[in-house]
């Protein structure tokens, strides 16, 4: 079994239930088109608004706040600071950060060789399930049926 594949066995079923409805309520896809593997930009059609938009709808949906969790680092990535881009690439220190929540990473044959656009057109469904199950099991997190 993969890294992969051990966070999916992590994931409660209904972050992923709720993770694919808002990608489907926000790219306006059809559900069939939506599984863990799926890549928001590259076999979804996401841009970064949209990226921006499920994150919110998953926040509201969960009760949870995905936004200030690992989606806040990547979003804020100085792609001009050394400790992040090196020779066009990213930072060894900064790729080993992000293959925690992007199983997708895991398939890069060089990691020394990860682009900025790579990394984004990473970004899978699961990755987004991944986030969000880690802040939900996070303390003083929403219980699971969304209470306040």
């Amino acid at each position: 079994m993969t890294d992969a594949g051990a966070a999916s066995a992590d994931i409660p079923p209904h972050v992923v239930e709720t993770v694919k409805r808002c990608i489907v309520e926000s790219l306006a896809v059809e559900p069939d088109a939506v599984a863990l593997g799926s890549r928001l930009i590259d076999d979804l059609g996401a841009d970064s608004l949209d990226f921006v938009d499920i994150v919110f709808m998953v926040d509201h949906e969960l009760h949870i706040r995905a936004r200030e969790s690992e989606f806040n680092f990547i979003t804020r990535l100085d792609f001009s600071s050394p400790e992040v881009m090196k020779e066009g690439f990213l930072t060894e220190p900064v790729v080993t950060r992000l293959e925690t929540w992007l199983p997708a990473l895991a398939a890069v044959e060089d990691k020394k060789r990860v682009t900025p656009r790579q990394l984004f057109s990473l970004i899978t469904v699961e990755a987004i399930c991944i986030v969000a199950a880690r802040r939900l099991a996070a303390p003083g997190a929403a219980p699971p049926g969304g209470g306040t």
